[in-house]
């Protein structure tokens, strides 16, 4: 390999849009001085980004004023590179899936190891952790640089009511879920609930969607009867709508043993 900009050619000829410095040397047969010189000026002209240890990704002329590929487009990179369980989650698998009313700023992905926020260019992505990737429904879309995972809608629902201070608030989520109930189905949210343990998030979602008007009334109200005649089965505690507010005094939803502390105000 003659130099740097042939061997970034033919990494893009075989389908790939990284390399890790190894197989570089390996394959130009330089020293990693040379190495390291090679890749500092690539970076300087924004034509190479290194987000991790040993990777550097190739970025197209058409992010270069953005200086990184897109999120969606690099997290596959990222991930089997680190080799970590992860699927986009909350805001942005939300947008996903169609509830686009309010764009996430950041890129939001849940990973089984805790990793710190990582901006590169104008892209901004935050980890978030989770102990346990066991019986979740995850999807894979098609990206240019592989398959992406990202959570099914009904896992989404569940996280943006487990996560509330990572999706905005309680009024934010009651925004995404009227969206976002368009592509849940009734069956399959079932069978997320029945395999957890915690009955808050489901208290929370039966609430609020009670409090919402979505376009499809007749599939919120059997998702909501689903939910309802499941937590009958179960021992329910009362919990607070708003974990972070005062409780005494408000009154009490003994539907879903709820108590309201604050209004769902929704902005659809």
């Amino acid at each position: 390999m003659k130099n740097f900009k042939e061997y970034i050619r033919s990494v893009r000829a075989n389908g790939y849009h990284s390399f890790t410095a190894s197989d570089a040397l390996l394959q130009l047969g330089i020293s990693k001085n040379a190495f390291n010189c090679g890749m500092y000026k690539l970076r300087k002209k924004g034509e190479i980004i290194s987000p991790a240890k040993n990777l550097y990704v190739i970025i197209s002329p058409e992010y270069q004023n953005v200086g990184c590929l897109p999120a969606d487009e690099l997290i596959p990179i990222l991930m089997k590179h680190w080799n970590i369980n992860y699927y986009v989650c909350l805001l942005s698998a939300a947008l996903c899936h169609g509830a686009t009313h309010q764009r996430p700023q950041v890129f939001q992905v849940m990973t089984e190891k805790q990793l710190k926020p990582l901006t590169c260019g104008k892209i901004r992505i935050e980890f978030i952790y989770k102990k346990s990737f066991a019986n979740i429904p995850i999807q894979k879309i098609i990206v240019k640089t592989g398959y992406l995972n990202i959570s099914s809608p009904e896992l989404t629902a569940m996280d943006l009511l487990l996560y509330l201070h990572k999706a905005g608030g309680l009024n934010h989520v009651a925004t995404v879920l009227s969206e976002l109930l368009e592509n849940i189905t009734p069956e399959k949210i079932l069978k997320l609930i029945q395999g957890r343990k915690e009955n808050a998030w489901i208290q929370r979602l039966g609430y609020i969607l009670e409090h919402i008007d979505p376009i499809e009334i007749e599939k919120r109200d059997r998702i909501v009867n689903l939910l309802y005649g499941f937590l009958k089965k179960r021992s329910m505690n009362y919990i607070p709508l708003a974990s972070e507010l005062p409780v005494v005094n408000q009154f009490k939803n003994n539907r879903w043993k709820v108590i309201e502390n604050t209004t769902i105000k929704s902005d659809i």
